[in-house]
């Protein structure tokens, strides 16, 4: 495989220490080199050949860092009910534009830990090539996968270097610019639009029994 080849992929990822899995998908779509998955896998993915299975170990160094302790921060359990929140261990809080989880609550202090929350651990990764998608059509509709989950229902026509892009509505119009841009950056397209279609709602079988 080479940078910027679109493929669709099966994979495991499980904590090595435990062997809980935390994220898996039997059939996804992914642009090697393109920043969707960690450099790591990246790098096998390039290594490897249509239909293989390769089995990577990721280190916390190159996964989502060592634990760092400064990231645990001691919070007065007064500003959270400042904010109308009842903080209780396992809780996800926003706080300072970062993501944290409570540890633990006690002596009207809570303590919680901003680390990711695999930060420092071992993880195995288990990945198989399914395909390689070669026309610049069917990399478009791989983009609005990746950034939409929908498939299946996208339908593209590309004119020289301009792409129309047929898509159920109400895609967010930050996720249409991100699908315009890298459609340009990895498919050397000038314009991509998107046009939603809006379909008449099909009449439940009750209706039509009423209608008759």
């Amino acid at each position: 495989m080479q940078n910027n080849d679109f493929l669709r992929i099966s994979f495991e990822a499980k904590i090595k220490e435990t062997g809980q899995k935390f994220d898996s998908s039997d059939d996804i779509p992914i642009v090697v080199g393109g920043g969707y998955t960690l450099k790591s896998v990246e790098d096998a993915l390039l290594e490897m050949n249509l239909g293989e299975k390769k089995t990577i170990e990721v280190p916390p160094e190159k996964a989502f860092g060592k634990r760092d302790t400064s990231l645990i921060k001691l919070i007065a359990i007064a500003e959270f009910r400042r904010h109308g929140t009842k903080p209780v261990p396992g809780m996800v809080v926003d706080a300072d534009k970062m993501r944290g989880r409570v540890l633990s609550v006690s002596g009207g202090r809570v303590r919680v830990d901003f680390n990711h929350h695999l930060a420092g651990k071992i993880l195995i990764y288990n990945l198989e090539v399914k395909q390689k998608i070669e026309t610049q059509e069917d990399k478009i509709k791989a983009l609005v996968e990746i950034f939409t989950r929908i498939k299946n229902k996208v339908s593209v026509k590309i004119i020289e270097k301009t792409a129309e892009v047929e898509v159920p509505p109400m895609i967010n119009s930050v996720i249409k610019k991100r699908i315009a841009d890298e459609s340009m950056k990895f498919l050397g397209l000038e314009k991509v639009k998107f046009v939603e279609i809006f379909e008449k709602p099909k009449e439940s079988k009750k209706e039509e029994k009423k209608q008759l």
